[in-house]
C-alpha cells in the first residue's frame, strides 16, 4: 500500500502551511479496504457492548427474586450503576484513546467485560456482587462507545466519517434489540439467569479475537507517527477545542437528542399501552409491536444520517441535526392529540418519523467531531461528548419520570420531550465547524 506519513498539525502548523499544500496532502493519503474491515469490528464490538448494557432489563423479574429486591432497587443497581460508570469511563476513555490507542482500550474494555460477565454466575445473586459487575461493565463500555471518532478520523476520507459514524449508531440499537431476543431465550433455554448471561461472554470473545486480527494488520494512514509530537501540540490543541461555541454545541446537541430520544423509549411504551384517560389502551402487545418498528426506524436513520448529510447538504452535519430535531420534536409533541394516535396507521407514520429523525442527530454530532477537529484530540472530545450523552439521558428519564409522578399523566413528560428537541434545534446552530481547526 502505498501512502504519504501522516503528519500531526498543531494551530501553529495549520497558520503557518499554505491552504493548497494542505488540501494537496490530505488528498494523496491512500485508505485501505483493511478500514471496511476495522469498521465491521467497531460494530460487533459495539454491538456485544450494547447487549450486556440492556441484557438485565428483559429478565429483571427474575433477578429480582433470585435477589429478594424489588424491581426498582435491581433497576437502579443494574442500569444505573451501569449508565454512571459508562458515562464516567467514556471521560477516561477518551484521553486514554488518545494516549495508547483504539486497539489497546478496545482490548482493556473487553477484558473488562468478559471478567464481569465471567462473575455473574458466583456472585451476581447479590445486591453488592452484581453492583461490582455492573460498574466493570459500565467502565468496558463507555471507551467503547468514545472510540467511533477517532476510529472515523484515522481510517476513513472525510466523505465516509458520517457514514461510519451512522453505523456505529445502528449497532448500538442492534445490539440493544438483540438484547432483548437473544437473552429471554437463553433463560428460557437455560433456566436459570445467571448461566443466560454467561453466555454473552460468546459475543466477547469474538469481539477480542477480531480485535487481535486488526492489531495484526495494517495501521490507520492518519495514525500519529511521532510519539513526541502529541504531548507537545495536543493539549494546547485541546484546550482551543474546549473554547470555541461550536465544540459545545455540538456536545449539547447530543445531551439533548439523548435526553429526547431515552425519555421517549421510557415514557411512550406505557403511554400506548395504558386504557384511558392516563394512556391510549393499545395494551403491552400492541405498544410492543409499534415500539419495535420505531426501534428499526431508529436503525435505519443511523444508518442513513451520512448518506442523508453527504448527499443533500455536501457532508455539513448541522442542517441533518437540525432536521433531525425539529421533525422529531414535531411529532413526538403530536402524539398526546386523538387526531394523531386515533387512526394507527397516522400514529405508526409518525412513531417511525420520530424513530428516524431522532437518529441522526448523534451520529452527526460524532461525524462534526471527527471532521473538524485534530485526530490526536478527537478521542478527548468524544469521551466528554459520550460521558454527557449518557448523563442527557438519564437527566430526560428522570425528569420524565419526575413529572409523570407529580400529574398523573403523560402530557407533561411528552411536552420535556418535545421542549429537549426544540432546545436542540436552537443548539445546532451554532455547529459550525471552528475555524481555528480548518484545512
Amino acid at each position: 500500500m502505498s501512502s504519504i506519513p501522516y503528519r500531526k498539525y498543531s494551530i501553529t502548523t495549520f497558520n503557518a502551511m499554505e491552504e493548497g499544500d494542505l488540501m494537496n496532502t490530505n488528498a494523496q493519503i491512500q485508505y485501505p479496504g483493511f478500514r471496511w474491515f476495522v469498521l465491521t469490528t467497531l460494530c460487533i464490538v459495539t454491538a456485544t457492548s450494547a447487549m450486556i448494557m440492556i441484557a438485565p432489563t428483559p429478565i429483571i423479574e427474575a433477578i429480582s427474586k433470585t435477589m429478594g429486591l424489588s424491581r426498582g432497587e435491581v433497576s437502579g443497581i443494574t442500569m444505573v450503576t451501569f449508565n454512571l460508570f459508562l458515562a464516567l469511563s467514556a471521560i477516561a476513555g477518551g484521553a486514554l484513546i488518545d494516549r495508547f490507542g483504539v486497539l489497546r482500550v478496545w482490548f482493556a474494555c473487553l477484558i473488562l467485560l468478559i471478567a464481569g460477565v465471567a462473575l455473574v454466575p458466583y456472585v451476581g445473586d447479590t445486591g453488592r456482587g452484581m453492583t461490582l459487575i455492573r460498574v466493570l461493565m459500565g467502565c468496558g463500555t463507555g471507551p467503547i462507545m468514545a472510540a467511533i471518532v477517532t476510529v472515523a478520523a484515522q481510517w476513513f476520507p472525510m466523505k465516509e466519517r458520517g457514514i461510519v459514524t451512522g453505523i456505529q449508531g445502528f449497532s448500538v440499537s442492534l445490539g440493544i434489540f438483540l438484547g432483548f431476543r437473544i437473552v429471554p431465550q437463553l433463560f428460557t433455554s437455560t433456566g436459570n439467569w445467571q448461566t443466560a448471561f454467561a453466555w454473552l461472554n460468546v459475543g466477547n470473545f469474538a469481539a477480542l479475537i477480531l480485535t487481535l486480527i486488526v492489531a495484526l494488520g495494517p495501521r490507520p494512514p492518519l495514525e500519529k507517527q511521532d510519539t513526541v509530537e502529541a504531548p507537545q501540540t495536543g493539549g494546547s490543541d485541546f484546550r482551543l477545542a474546549l473554547l470555541q461555541i461550536a465544540t459545545w454545541a455540538g456536545i449539547a446537541c447530543g445531551f439533548l437528542n439523548s435526553w429526547e430520544y431515552q425519555a421517549f423509549n421510557d415514557l411512550i411504551p406505557n403511554y400506548l399501552a395504558i386504557d384511558p384517560p392516563v394512556g391510549i389502551g393499545l395494551g403491552v402487545i400492541g405498544a410492543g409491536n409499534l415500539m419495535s418498528i420505531c426501534t428499526i426506524a431508529y436503525m435505519i436513520g443511523s444508518i442513513l444520517s451520512g448518506v442523508i448529510s453527504e448527499k443533500f447538504f455536501s457532508g455539513r452535519s448541522m442542517p441533518v441535526v437540525i432536521l433531525g430535531f425539529l421533525i422529531s420534536a414535531v411529532f413526538a409533541f403530536a402524539v398526546k392529540y386523538p387526531y394523531m394516535y386515533s387512526n394507527k396507521t397516522i400514529l405508526l407514520v409518525c412513531l417511525i418519523l420520530i424513530g428516524f429523525w431522532a437518529a441522526v442527530i448523534n451520529p452527526q454530532v460524532c461525524a462534526f467531531i471527527a471532521k473538524n477537529y485534530p485526530e490526536h484530540i478527537s478521542g478527548k472530545i468524544a469521551g466528554i461528548a459520550m460521558a454527557l450523552f449518557g448523563f442527557g439521558a438519564t437527566l430526560g428519564l428522570s425528569a420524565g419520570s419526575y413529572a409523570l409522578h407529580k400529574t398523573g399523566l403523560y402530557m407533561m413528560s411528552i411536552n420535556l420531550v418535545a421542549a429537549a428537541a426544540l432546545l436542540g434545534v436552537i443548539a445546532a446552530f451554532f455547529m459550525k465547524p471552528p475555524k481555528v481547526f480548518s484545512k
